[in-house]
């Protein structure tokens, strides 16, 4: 390997820590937040596509993807409808969401656990300051927010929380996040918001937030979360003595946990400076992300929630082509490309969701599959910089995945970004679902 492309690949690991946060969620999170849509309103009647005898397929109720830089409706209709999302989140809560071509919209309710700054301030993102006390979390949008939004879209899943698991990352006074929470405090956190929801809207579904993968240090987290609702409902006598959780829910990620470092870092409240040594080419090993799937099915067996379908929120290939690849542009051989994503984890990843079955642990109502439906990331995350070669400047992708490009301008003018539309990745999506029988409901009950 060159030394240009070593220092690339060190790059590559800062920036994964740098960037995870910002396509999700603004640095400082407001607790009376509200997303603006900017995508066509709900009102919007959505017309079937008739291109030359073309009739749009309807949506696959399994697949999803996350949408990121721009509104799903500002792609080419053909190319968005033929994808057949049925689903998609957008890691907030939005008030009247847009929901072209059958899609479903789930919200996520943010959280974070506040912390406490030199100064004495609260802070809701900082690395190295201590947690308030007594514990305190924000919540965004607000409660009122919340309800409003469950209230006028009854039924809807919603997600608390958005890898609560996942500690704060970056240096000096850059500062990335997710919604970093020790799990003791989730299990209260959970509680509020699902009694807030529920009092709203007593048919919406609640899923517990998606862990970044399930390990087992994640696992223990999630049994410290466990105990603790147990403990509190018990104390406080809660309606359930068990957590009620209506959907569980995992993001399927196949990162390293080593404190400090790139990939997941330690959960919340361990002391552990390692844990599972994944490698950066296990990031596109769909074997070793379906092991995490058996590891937490056997864990909702043991815990008596085998009866409750498992959906998968966030998942895919996070690194980008040019990594591990001294010829870029030239991809050939490389293990990153569009053509090594598809087939070693996207289409192991169907295969497996549709057709892997288990009595044992698998969701009886759903043929004991062992995941409901599932969400690609991403519809369009497609940030990057220009990269120098040699004095010819190439786009580089911060991060891999994409599946349309968004054709955002870049600040560097040395070079342009793919124009807009579907990506070789996207086009191999379509290429899957596009013969796959009609599955825009969904295929169990209730």
């Amino acid at each position: 390997m060159t030394h240009r492309r070593m220092m690339i690949v060190t790059g590559v690991s800062i920036l994964f820590l740098a960037l995870l946060t910002w396509h999700y969620f603004p640095v400082h999170a407001n607790d009376n937040a509200m997303t603006v849509n900017l995508d066509p309103p709900t009102n919007q009647i959505f017309l079937p596509l008739v291109l030359k005898n073309y009739v749009a397929p309807d949506p696959l109720w399994r697949f999803g993807a996350a949408k990121t830089r721009r509104g799903l409706t500002s792609y080419d209709s053909y190319g968005m409808a033929s994808m057949r999302f049925g689903w998609y989140v957008d890691f907030t809560v939005t008030a009247n969401p847009s929901t072209p071509y059958g899609m479903e919209y789930v919200p996520t309710v943010r959280i974070k656990q506040l912390k406490v700054t030199g100064g004495g301030s609260d802070t809701n993102c900082c690395v190295t300051c201590a947690y308030k006390t007594p514990y305190e979390y924000s919540v965004s949008p607000s409660v009122s927010q919340i309800q409003s939004v469950a209230s006028s879209h009854p039924g809807m899943t919603w997600l608390i929380g958005n890898e609560m698991d996942r500690v704060d990352y970056g240096s000096g006074s850059g500062c990335g996040h997710q919604d970093e929470m020790l799990p003791e405090l989730y299990a209260q956190a959970y509680h509020d918001l699902y009694s807030a929801i529920k009092s709203a809207d007593s048919t919406a579904q609640v899923a517990i937030g998606g862990m970044v993968e399930f390990t087992d240090l994640r696992s223990q987290y999630l049994d410290r979360v466990w105990a603790e609702y147990s403990r509190l409902s018990t104390l406080y006598n809660w309606d359930s003595p068990t957590m009620p959780v209506d959907i569980w829910n995992i993001h399927l990620y196949v990162l390293q946990e080593v404190k400090g470092s790139w990939g997941a870092d330690i959960p919340p409240g361990f002391n552990e400076t390692s844990g599972e040594l994944y490698t950066i080419l296990d990031n596109k090993d769909f074997t070793k992300a379906w092991a995490q799937i058996v590891s937490l099915r056997t864990w909702m067996q043991e815990h008596g929630q085998q009866n409750k379908p498992l959906i998968i929120t966030e998942y895919g290939v996070l690194w980008p082509a040019w990594l591990y690849c001294d010829d870029y542009p030239d991809t050939s051989g490389c293990p990153f490309t569009p053509e090594q994503v598809r087939d070693s984890f996207m289409y192991p990843s169907f295969d497996a969701f549709l057709n892997q079955t288990d009595a044992n642990i698998g969701y009886p109502a759903d043929g004991y599959r062992l995941v409901q439906r599932w969400n690609w990331f991403s519809v369009d995350y497609d940030l990057g910089n220009c990269g120098d070669y040699s004095g010819t400047f190439y786009f580089n992708e911060y991060l891999g995945g994409s599946l349309f490009n968004s054709g955002l301008p870049l600040s560097d003018p040395n070079c342009l970004p793919p124009p807009e539309g579907i990506t070789s990745l996207g086009t191999f999506w379509k290429q899957y679902v596009q013969n796959l029988p009609v599955g825009s409901t969904k295929p169990y009950a209730p």
